[in-house]
């Protein structure tokens, strides 16, 4: 792989997670970071979700994970629930605390892409969101 092809990918990312606005989507008067609120999000999407699946997801360390967790628990945004197949498994599910505070940070969330997007034409969404979805199925044929 030539050097200028990992120099360009890298700048990509860059940009991505600058124009994104990762580095402060959730943090603008928000106790919750980027990386919390995606947890949160996936242990909502994610039936008889555990610790072992959110690390591997995420890529995250386990260690890392618990500690989100231990923090979630804290704060009554979810809670562990014994498996009924195996008692040495703990499903983590939100509580109504979670699903709220999931729907604030998805609704702001939501007004930072559209204030993205706004003044781009409909042409040019559309362009965007194909583009996006190439880029997913090169670098991910089997997912999705």
């Amino acid at each position: 792989m030539s050097e200028k092809i990992i120099q360009d990918i890298k700048s990509f990312n860059r940009f991505y997670t600058r124009a994104m606005g990762l580095f402060n989507l959730y943090t603008d008067k928000s106790a919750y970071s980027a990386t919390e609120a995606l947890i949160l999000f996936q242990i909502s999407t994610h039936e008889f979700c555990t610790a072992a699946y959110l690390s591997n997801f995420f890529l995250l360390d386990k260690s890392y994970m618990s500690r989100i967790l231990k923090h979630f628990e804290k704060k009554g945004l979810i809670e562990k629930k014994v498996s009924k197949e195996d008692r040495r498994i703990y499903h983590i599910e939100l509580t109504k605390a979670g699903g709220d505070v999931l729907n604030l940070l998805a609704d702001k969330a939501s007004l930072n892409v559209q204030s993205m997007i706004d003044g781009i034409s409909e042409e040019e969404i559309e362009v965007l969101i194909d583009s996006m979805k190439k880029i997913e199925k090169v670098l991910y044929p089997n997912i999705n």
